[in-house]
């Protein structure tokens, strides 16, 4: 989650009030934040990643403010006299804008601007690729605003704490910000930039905004732009920065700026009307296990700054603040209700949780799990953790397996495009990497594999799995064989070989292992060619094991 620092006096100034510490942890309690230090005048928290409007002081003081016992701000949405032209540029085509006026800010407050910019970037921006954001001192710039591709050779101008005006090529090799996030635009003929109807270049998009328009303490009027490459994804982030700037303004009022793009599509921002949400109260009282009265309900929502627009008997339709794009289903609105109750509460209340005469206790897997990791730990091997998220070639090519596997959709990443089926592969990757750092290698891993199963009403089916792998210069199936007995004699399980094929094991050196006549695994040496094209000079044996049959065959017995 993203670590929040802020200054406990500007948090007092914003709500006009003096707060204790004792107030300020019971509130961000309230807010699902975790306090990580306090001090002297810095706190810093974890704020959850779904309530980014919590990422800056600003949007921290508003949500204390009803559970401190002070009066909530209200801010006034209007239209903008200033307009807003997108060319729709390939590979980041859309942009949003809005304006704040009569802002008052000092250093503390530019601090927070920069940091809720960093952070609603690097997270519900996704490191910049998804979406940026940016501000701007209005008063130094003449709209309309126009968003257009140009020549990354021939087009200057002063970066942000630059002395010289430089190409936009040059920002991209020269700067801090541009060899972080250039890559995201580096392979574009002409580049994305924002700029005025002079033609000054306010930002190149997405990675540094000029100098010459940047926030300062004497700014009176900001303009806000996201681009990126979603319509709503861009809305959603001026809306959290707009609302959150207006908290220090002295009218609070926030100006929708219309941007007209090619397709004829006017993208407005901020939004005006947050979600709508019906809840059924019985159905909230049924999730929490306490019983809402609909009064209840009204007082505890306005403590999250949620409008009641209707109400038939048990039935609530209610508007989401527009700044709460975690707040989408009635259970989302059922867990803020639930926060305001009280979770303390909750437990209190008589009846109010199910009775019940089962005693906790470690789940089956995970003792088995935890008792196999003693085991192999003991005899010597280091254990890995891989991600379930994978390759397809690192399950498939690399030992020439041919059977069902999950594969995503739409993968943000080419090393994450399907879910593992088996083990192996990536204790292979570990061995891999590990080559050349000792002369007998030994690790394992206990983790869980997805399989296609049409029996499950998922198609899926989840499997416990050991893999391990043992590698040095004159390693033998022996020593996978002598490594399983050891392991089932320790959990007290017999045992038997039979041979087998596996893919991408010498079937003369493969062993199914088996108890009670089931097939619970495998034990074999890799083929020599796979070896030699992965750049492996010892022979390396890998076993993998079903735990949750292993589960099944000692409580059977």
């Amino acid at each position: 989650m993203p670590v929040i620092r802020v200054s406990i006096s500007d948090i007092e100034a914003l709500l006009g009030s003096r707060v204790t510490l004792e107030k300020l942890y019971k509130g961000l309690t309230k807010l699902k934040c975790e306090v990580d230090n306090v001090e002297g005048d810095i706190l810093e928290y974890e704020a959850n990643h779904d309530r980014p409007d919590l990422f800056s002081a600003e949007g921290l003081a508003r949500a204390l403010r009803p559970f401190l016992g002070l009066e909530g701000k209200q801010y006034h949405i209007v239209n903008s006299s200033i307009k807003g032209y997108s060319e729709g540029i390939p590979g980041r085509p859309y942009i949003a804008l809005a304006v704040v006026r009569d802002v008052v800010l000092n250093e503390e407050a530019i601090v927070q601007i920069m940091q809720l910019q960093e952070k609603l970037a690097s997270t519900y921006g996704r490191a910049r690729r998804k979406a940026s954001i940016g501000v701007y001192d209005l008063d130094k710039i003449k709209p309309p605003i126009y968003y257009r591709a140009v020549n990354p050779y021939e087009t200057k101008y002063r970066p942000l704490n630059e002395n010289r005006e430089m190409t936009l090529r040059e920002v991209l090799s020269e700067t801090e910000k541009g060899r972080l996030y250039g890559y995201i635009i580096e392979s574009m003929e002409r580049y994305p930039v924002l700029m005025d109807s002079e033609g000054t270049i306010l930002s190149l998009a997405p990675i540094l905004n000029s100098d010459d328009n940047k926030v300062t303490t004497n700014t009176r009027n900001i303009l806000i732009d996201s681009t990126g490459l979603n319509p709503e994804i861009v809305v959603d982030m001026v809306t959290i920065m707009a609302v959150n700037i207006a908290e220090r303004s002295k009218n609070r009022i926030i100006e929708v700026v219309g941007v007209e793009h090619p397709s004829g599509l006017i993208i407005e921002a901020p939004r005006r009307t947050g979600n709508f949400i019906s809840v059924n109260l019985s159905d909230v009282s049924r999730l929490i296990g306490v019983d809402i009265s609909v009064e209840d309900a009204v007082r505890y929502l306005s403590l999250h700054y949620y409008t009641v627009r209707s109400i038939e008997g048990r039935v609530l339709t209610v508007e989401a603040p527009i700044y709460r794009l975690d707040a989408r289903s009635w259970v989302d609105v059922a867990e803020d209700i639930a926060i305001s109750h009280g979770y303390d509460a909750i437990g209190r209340q008589a009846d109010s949780l199910p009775y019940s005469t089962s005693i906790g206790k470690i789940h089956p897997l995970e003792y088995i799990s935890r008792r196999v990791r003693d085991i192999l730990v003991g005899l010597g091997f280091i254990e890995i953790a891989n991600y379930m998220m994978t390759s397809i070639e690192s399950q498939t090519t690399l030992m020439g397996y041919n059977q069902g596997i999950f594969v995503v959709e739409n993968p943000k990443s080419d090393r994450y495009t399907a879910i593992r089926s088996w083990l192996t592969p990536g204790i292979i990757e570990a061995i891999i990497e590990n080559k050349g750092k000792r002369a007998r290698l030994a690790v394992f891993e206990i983790g869980d594999v997805v399989l296609p199963d049409e029996s499950m009403e998922t198609n899926a089916r989840v499997e416990r799995r050991i893999g391990i792998a043992v590698s040095h210069e004159k390693a033998t199936l022996t020593d996978g064989l002598a490594v399983v007995r050891t392991l089932f004699k320790e959990l007290g399980v017999t045992l038997s070989f039979e041979k087998t094929m596996v893919p991408g094991l010498l079937p003369e050196r493969t062993a199914a292992i088996n108890v009670n006549g089931e097939q619970i695994g495998f034990v074999g040496e890799v083929k020599p060619e796979i070896l030699y094209k992965l750049g492996l000079m010892n022979p390396v044996i890998v076993s993998e094991i079903n735990l949750n049959k292993i589960i099944k065959l000692l409580a059977t017995n």
